[in-house]
């Protein structure tokens, strides 16, 4: 009887692990292609992914370190794609009775700060401006220390503090707003700024058709024409 208990209870456990490996690696693939979305620019459907993705997420929280981590890169993409949606009021930091972050994810609380910056931008009051800027600036240095000194969370900290500060000495009066990017031709990208940044393109006061597009020939078209794009003989002077 135990040479069959031992086989048996050791095939059970690999099904479980195999199980638990299985539902790991179906998470992983659809946050990879929340990934890809939030890449190609594709927001809107970034936010529906990571959505669906934590309502169906169950056995895979309970998987020891890799659930946990699924789970705060879940909504780790799902702040990235309301950032780049412009939708800072549902990220606008919130704290408790004691002016702690709420949000103890370092990432989560870092995008929280630069949707609050954006934010500060919406208002023509300088006083207001200044204000949310204060706010702003005291979010970036908890960000700085519940991560323990990120690069980028200290140079958007620095950002603030002038940006602040240049606004605090400037003549009362009202504040110039951030002009909004206007929508682009192409119609694979979305109008304003992108993770990417701005949608490139031409100058508005250029006129284009000075300028020409040379397409290199193709093989077969250099073989039938050899002496294209060659120089006649020079003629040496003297």
């Amino acid at each position: 009887m135990k040479s069959v208990v031992g086989p048996l209870v050791f095939a059970i456990l690999l099904a479980l692990a195999g199980a638990g490996f299985w539902l790991v690696g179906r998470t992983e693939t659809r946050l990879a292609d929340a990934h890809k979305q939030l890449a190609t620019l594709q927001y809107s459907e970034a936010a529906i992914a990571s959505d669906e993705i934590e309502q169906t997420i169950g056995l895979e929280r309970r998987v020891p370190v890799v659930g946990p981590q699924a789970e705060a890169e879940v909504r780790d993409v799902r702040a990235e794609a309301k950032y780049w949606r412009s939708d800072y009021a549902s990220l606008a930091p919130q704290r408790d009775a004691a002016g702690s972050l709420t949000e103890t994810n370092p990432a989560l609380q870092f995008v929280s700060a630069n949707a609050a910056f954006r934010a500060s931008h919406g208002t023509t009051d300088r006083i207001d401006a200044v204000r949310r800027l204060d706010a702003v600036v005291k979010t970036y240095a908890d960000v700085l220390r519940s991560s323990g000194g990120q690069a980028d969370a200290a140079y958007n900290y620095e950002f603030a503090v002038r940006t602040r500060d240049a606004l605090a000495r400037a003549r009362p009066g009202a504040v110039k707003t951030a002009a909004k990017a206007q929508p682009t031709d192409e119609g694979d990208l979305p109008a304003g700024p992108t993770l990417h940044g701005q949608a490139g393109g031409p100058p508005p006061t250029v006129n284009m058709n000075q300028f020409k597009i040379v397409i290199p020939k193709r093989g077969e078209e250099r073989n039938d024409a050899p002496d294209a794009g060659k120089g006649g003989v020079k003629v040496r002077k003297g």
